[in-house]
């Protein structure tokens, strides 16, 4: 069995990057990447720059090659499922989710095993999804989102605490 090459761009990563590139650059600028997360993803001016803004880690205004790979590996053919149910939740239409409403959507979520969240485990994701204010915008849920979907713990033991480095 052939190994992959480290590094190696999956095709379908490659098909859709190459539609906005421009003469092999293996990178777009800010308002072509927010062309690609619009038509290829749905998302809308506001959602896209999110994403941008979530998934541009060196944040030089350029999406490499290798960012929009982090961004498909993430979100890919969900995203309509992990923005709906973002919508879902905003219930006051600020387009970031409050501690509340983050916390209600964390309550019926379920992991990769199919169990419920502990509430000490929801107390550790509000944490870490959370930005300064407490808030969650929909570049922060849809890594909560996708690390919910692969999240195979079992529940913590009864008296252990879920404990965020840094935090108090």
């Amino acid at each position: 069995m052939a190994m992959m090459r480290r590094g190696k761009i999956p095709k379908e990563v490659q098909f859709i990057f190459d539609k906005y590139a421009h003469q092999n650059v293996r990178s777009l600028k800010k308002p072509d990447a927010i062309n690609l997360l619009k038509n290829e993803f749905n998302l809308n001016d506001a959602e896209a720059t999110c994403m941008f803004d979530t998934f541009d880690k060196d944040q030089n205004e350029i999406m490499s090659i290798w960012e929009f790979q982090q961004f498909y590996e993430t979100v890919g053919n969900g995203a309509a499922e992990m923005l709906n149910k973002f919508h879902e939740l905003d219930a006051d239409r600020s387009g970031k989710l409050d501690q509340q409403e983050a916390k209600e959507g964390l309550e019926l979520m379920t992991t990769a095993t199919g169990r419920k969240l502990d509430p000490r485990e929801i107390e550790f994701f509000l944490k870490t999804a959370s930005d300064e204010e407490g808030f969650i915008d929909i570049g922060k849920f849809v890594s909560l989102f996708k690390r919910l979907k692969v999240y195979d713990s079992p529940a913590p033991p009864k008296n252990a605490k879920c404990h965020v480095l840094g935090s108090d």
